[in-house]
């Protein structure tokens, strides 16, 4: 490999860029989750703030919260049995027992029960699930009264229940993020807090941001099989993402410079992670494939490890990190590309026996 043609190449970009554990995203380029939300809910109701008072005077209507008790995270139960309810198990996301004071009213212990969603579907049964749960918590004494909030983006609640009519679905309120936001920032809250819920409103939030050395890597990638490895085309997805576990695909078509045979719902070959190159036979049980694999491989070539439905033949290759640039890699990269070629020539030599591995569907 020319040292030199690689520092023209590649000579704008950065070499010293931080070394991080493969699958990471760095924060600032992930998409908004729900347990981001939920961190940050947690942080308001877990005493007496502008949020809890705000939240609590919407569910129990004419009544003013005067004390956190106990507010916890992601709380499962199982009540099936002692309850006699199918319904009565599962997780509430926030789960919060206070005193309220309602008018005219001595003080009285309740629970409220918060569901969010950023962008999830509800889980069969959900807030059927929440409202047996809530209601065993009336019969063993946890509570006097309980409420059961849907918290989400206000499109996702109107895509749910587009008249705003919770009906018999479990939940006694839909509470949108936007006036979550909006209430937060009445109070004060912190500016990043309210931002990171409106955030995980909108459409864009649907994926992880671009990391900029990531989409930089796979560009560069591209540069290095044409000038390098012409003979091995690669594919780099272009879909939105961090890119930094979305790994290329070689395909065997292309390989054998034929774009009308083409194979690939049966084979396919892929830099799949970060030690190696596999080539993956579909739709075929691992029983069946793997004394077919054994009897083929070559030295340097092991079987991947049991797949549903998809097994595989790898070569183990040094680990590409593609938070650092290509021209760092270089030599690392070269071994990948030298799997490739390679694990496709074995396929063209024993295509007829992997083909003939019975098919699982």
């Amino acid at each position: 490999m020319s040292s030199t043609f690689l520092s023209f190449l590649f000579g704008v970009l950065a070499a010293d860029l931080r070394a991080v554990v493969m699958s990471d995203i760095p924060s600032e380029f992930q998409r908004i989750t729900e347990e981001h939300v939920d961190a940050i809910l947690y942080g308001h109701l877990c005493k007496r703030s502008g949020l809890a008072i705000w939240l609590f005077s919407k569910a129990f209507r004419h009544g003013k919260l005067i004390e956190i008790k106990r507010c916890e995270l992601h709380r499962t139960y199982d009540h099936r049995a002692a309850s006699n309810d199918p319904l009565a198990f599962g997780e509430n996301d926030i789960e919060i027992i206070a005193t309220i004071q309602k008018s005219g009213s001595a003080l009285s212990t309740v629970g409220l029960l918060i569901e969010d969603k950023v962008d999830a579907r509800q889980a069969v049964n959900q807030g059927e699930r929440y409202r047996a749960r809530a209601a065993f918590g009336i019969r063993k004494g946890s509570w006097d009264d309980v409420k059961c909030l849907l918290v989400a983006p206000q499109k996702y609640l109107d895509s749910a229940y587009p008249d705003g009519d919770v009906g018999d679905s479990g939940w006694d309120k839909l509470i949108s993020f936007e006036d979550i936001a909006a209430c937060l920032k009445s109070y004060g809250a912190p500016t990043r807090e309210v931002d990171t819920i409106v955030n995980a409103t909108l459409l864009a939030n649907s994926w992880n941001r671009p990391v900029p050395e990531a989409v930089q890597f796979w560009k560069d990638l591209k540069l290095f099989q044409r000038a390098f490895y012409p003979e091995v085309p690669i594919f780099a997805s272009p879909q939105q993402g961090a890119r930094v576990n979305v790994w290329p695909s070689f395909f065997e078509n292309q390989l054998r410079n034929n774009r009308h045979d083409i194979q690939r719902r049966r084979i396919q070959l892929v830099h799949s992670g970060k030690r190696h190159v596999s080539l993956f036979v579909k739709n075929v049980a691992y029983r069946d494939f793997r004394p077919v694999a054994l009897a083929l491989i070559e030295p340097g070539m092991n079987i991947g490890a049991e797949g549903k439905t998809w097994q595989s033949i790898q070569i183990q290759v040094p680990e590409v990190n593609p938070l650092l640039s290509v021209q760092s890699q270089a030599n690392r990269l070269d071994e990948v590309f030298k799997a490739a070629r390679r694990l496709f020539d074995f396929f063209e030599a024993n295509h007829v026996a992997l083909l003939g591995v019975p098919q699982s569907k």
